[in-house]
């Protein structure tokens, strides 16, 4: 039995589709079986598909009748979902479908990311074409693979996949506010391969973890006053300064694009700084408290463990100081759009193996200049820690274009349809519609979606009322374009 159902609050018919969609895998880079899955779903309706040679599908309806001199409309949403579950939570992203749970007027996963990031978007445009009867332009879907790990799918487009220059991005989080710009940004990675050295004498091996953070999208929610865990993991060892203080392990966070809400540090310590290094816990997780005052109650937790510690890293205070001193959040607010974060610097992630330790970071920026500079500071501070450096998974930003044909028809459609007035701005979240620019020349563009929160963890949740909303809008815009 269907868990999205009208006994919900779930009357739009993209609805279903979604629900269809959580029981297939679609992580980034797993995407096969939701492309196949909408091709089906194309072929079934007899539409035109393709799959291009990156994955993605485009799709095309024809116009309905009376609109056939109308320009062409490209609906685009991307299939890929960050998979991030909490710890203690049992799903295997390749192979178990998401669990749905119902709460009050919201929808979200049980302990996992919800995937409605874009899987509503894509669900909303599967509902179009599946609707013979709603009345619009020619169609193209585009539905785009790979999104989250850096915008792929996107960069693989070419000028000739689609025909259409009027485009809607079905990829935003917050009803009634419609984007006309988006940042750039770039990836900023150290490694180094890791040396290691006995312990000193009679050292006691500790776990310090790092746990109960909302985490968050490194883009519209960098501004929010939400803690980073692999910071205050080493705010808490470097406070305790406690002289035999070594490093075994570490570890944190996971992906590029969320803010790091679990953290753990394997520690080898003399048994008399035992004390002063619960004291500093203790103390972080009060000071986090408010200095976080957007978050949930961060826990820091220092436990004592059974083994002794057989080896630990060289030079890993070195490696933890450069943590905490490593440029993170907000940077600049834009002087252009009033509210909007222009550039951003998150310290996305930590792994270590025997092989290589590891430092993901994500830069972000509306001007490629600034995105540049605090680039180079995070690579500066990468090389005093003493990795090897290099830049990734690079895109263009959107330039923000608020005299945009399509951005002001949609406006005035939505105070006509929802009685109320649109909110117009940029994002700082990296769209593909910074891409599509660059890739198609002379496309309009306008981002809209229903309300999300907690994107990228497993927080996630839309709201049941703002997709409905969201769906009627849309139906209605496409009826007057």
């Amino acid at each position: 039995m269907a868990v999205l159902n009208e006994g919900a609050g779930c009357t739009a018919p993209l609805w279903k589709f979604f629900e269809e969609m959580l029981a297939i895998p679609h992580g980034s880079g797993n995407e096969a079986a939701l492309a196949q899955y909408i091709r089906s779903f194309a072929q079934e309706r007899k539409l035109p598909v393709r799959i291009d040679a990156a994955g993605n599908v485009i799709i095309k309806k024809p116009a309905s009748p009376g609109y056939e001199d109308h320009p062409p409309v490209v609906l685009q949403g991307h299939i890929d979902m960050v998979c991030e579950k909490n710890d203690g939570t049992v799903h295997d992203f390749e192979q178990d479908p998401i669990r749905p749970v119902i709460d009050g007027d919201w929808l979200r996963a049980d302990g996992t990311t919800l995937g409605a990031d874009n899987g509503i978007g894509v669900a909303a445009a599967l509902a179009v074409l599946d609707n013979p009867d709603l009345k619009h332009p020619s169609l193209e879907a585009l539905f785009t693979v790979d999104e989250e790990t850096g915008l792929n799918g996107a960069m693989a487009i070419t000028p000739d996949l689609i025909e259409g220059r009027r485009l809607i991005n079905l990829d935003s989080e917050e009803e009634g506010v419609f984007y006309f710009g988006c940042a750039g940004g770039r990836n900023t990675s150290g490694s180094l391969v890791p040396s290691f050295a006995s312990p000193r004498s009679g050292s006691r091996m500790l776990r310090l973890r790092v746990e109960g953070l909302s985490g968050g999208h490194s883009g519209g929610e960098i501004h929010r006053r939400l803690g980073n865990a692999l910071q205050l993991g080493a705010l808490a060892i470097c406070s305790a300064e406690a002289e035999s203080m070594e490093i075994v392990s570490l570890r944190g966070g996971g992906k590029h694009n969320a803010i790091p809400r679990e953290a753990e540090f394997i520690l080898a310590l003399a048994p008399g700084d035992i004390p002063r290094l619960k004291e500093a816990a203790a103390k972080v997780e009060v000071d986090a408290r408010g200095l976080y005052t957007e978050d949930k109650p961060v826990r820091v937790v220092v436990e004592e463990l059974k083994e002794k510690p057989s080896r630990v890293l060289k030079d890993g205070i070195r490696i933890i100081r450069g943590l905490l001193a490593m440029p993170h959040g907000s940077q600049e607010m834009s002087t252009v759009v009033p509210g909007m974060v222009e550039t951003s610097t998150n310290l996305a992630a930590v792994t270590m193996d025997d092989k290589k330790l590891y430092v993901l970071t994500s830069q972000r920026s509306a001007a490629g200049y600034k995105r540049d500079i605090i680039s180079r500071r995070v690579k500066a501070q990468l090389e005093l820690m003493g990795c090897t450096v290099e830049y990734e998974s690079e895109y263009p930003s959107w330039e923000p274009n608020p005299d945009s044909p399509l951005l002001r028809f949609a406006a005035e459609v939505y105070r006509e349809v929802r009685k109320k007035e649109p909110h117009l701005t940029a994002v700082h979240a990296g769209l593909e519609c910074g891409v599509i620019a660059d890739k198609v020349p002379g496309m309009d563009m306008v981002s809209f979606g229903p309300d999300l929160e907690g994107a990228h963890s497993p927080d996630e949740r839309v709201s049941i009322p703002s997709t409905e909303a969201f769906w009627s809008f849309l139906k209605e815009l496409l009826a007057r374009l």
